[in-house]
């Protein structure tokens, strides 16, 4: 009985922490091939920000050998405006497999350029979030 209870308890940890699980709605892809999605039913807004969670699934391993990767946002509609709080770091499409959490200390904001991929994310962001 032991057995059975460890081996559903981390069947069901690992489904609901994978990406996979999540509710990602495709964005577009940039012009390299790397597809954009952006989790809509975690975005949450709290004192004029929204925060929500983006993953980017690579056409091609980085320089580390990462496919694919998520970023916490913050999202400052009223400047549009945004800076990443959180990122983890996946060797499989997706966001499959294990991921390497690395939190981002000192983000800066960053505006997004005209026609990017970013600027279309924050855009449908702020506007599915009321601003």
């Amino acid at each position: 009985m032991k057995h059975l209870t460890l081996i559903l308890t981390l069947f069901f940890s690992t489904m609901f922490a994978s990406s996979a699980y999540a509710d990602w709605e495709k964005i577009g892809d940039d012009a390299v091939g790397n597809t954009f999605y952006v989790d809509f039913d975690k975005m949450r807004k709290n004192d004029g920000y929204v925060y929500y969670w983006e993953l980017q699934d690579l056409l091609v391993p980085n320089e580390y050998g990462n496919l694919s990767f998520e970023v916490y946002y913050q999202g400052d509609c009223e400047l549009f405006r945004y800076k990443d709080l959180r990122a983890i770091y996946y060797k499989q499409s997706k966001g499959e497999g294990r991921g390497e959490t690395v939190p981002l200390s000192n983000a800066e904001w960053k505006y997004p350029t005209s026609k990017s991929m970013a600027e279309k994310i924050l855009t449908q962001v702020c506007f599915i979030a009321g601003y």
